[in-house]
């Protein structure tokens, strides 16, 4: 199964996802199928009430698997058949976005810090992938500003709290946290 790092195509793992238990406290959550475009490769997601579910896994049948084993919808369980369906359907729509563009990124585009048109979409996935308790970190610079200026500080502030993340997310979360660094100077 894809999902470790392991196999060809796989976005390396920051933290190894055994398949056999699913993620962490997430095992058994009600949750949906997303997917995502990064570098031109699909990658799908499970995704619940702003929390990830899943690593990025690229693909479909290993999705649908990993699903099946460790992620129920309101009405149950499923067999894997059924989240193949859903995997499918991610690609063709999302609970999450309006548009295809939202869910495309490129690594070369994060690290130049700019997300484009889905800047809001990341920063989306970004707080539900990132290990981080709502709260300022307490070794911030003296004088940061506000988590909602628009100033070089916080940038700084964003890259700093992308700190850990779920699973393999980190592929995503620290491009963008270098290309917030480097903006910030």
């Amino acid at each position: 199964m894809a999902v470790d790092g392991t196999s060809a195509g796989t976005p390396p793992a920051n933290d190894t996802v055994d398949p056999a238990t699913g993620l962490p406290g997430h095992t058994g959550a009600i949750g949906c199928i997303e997917s995502l475009v990064l570098d031109g490769r699909r990658l799908f997601f499970g995704f619940s009430s702003n929390q990830m579910l899943s690593p990025l896994i690229d693909d479909a049948g290993a999705m649908a698997l990993f699903a099946a084993r460790h992620m129920r919808q309101r009405t149950g369980a499923h067999d894997e058949a059924y989240w193949a369906e859903l995997v499918r359907a991610s690609i063709d729509g999302s609970d999450l976005v309006w548009s295809e563009a939202q869910s495309d990124f490129s690594r070369a585009a994060l690290e130049g810090w700019d997300a484009g048109d889905a800047r809001g979409h990341l920063l989306c996935l970004l707080d539900a992938a990132t290990l981080w308790d709502g709260h300022m970190p307490a070794d911030l610079p003296p004088g940061t500003a506000h988590p909602d200026d628009d100033t070089a500080e916080e940038r700084v502030r964003e890259a700093l709290r992308i700190r850990s993340t779920v699973a393999n997310w980190s592929l995503l979360c620290r491009t963008y946290a270098r290309g917030a660094e480097r903006a910030a100077h």
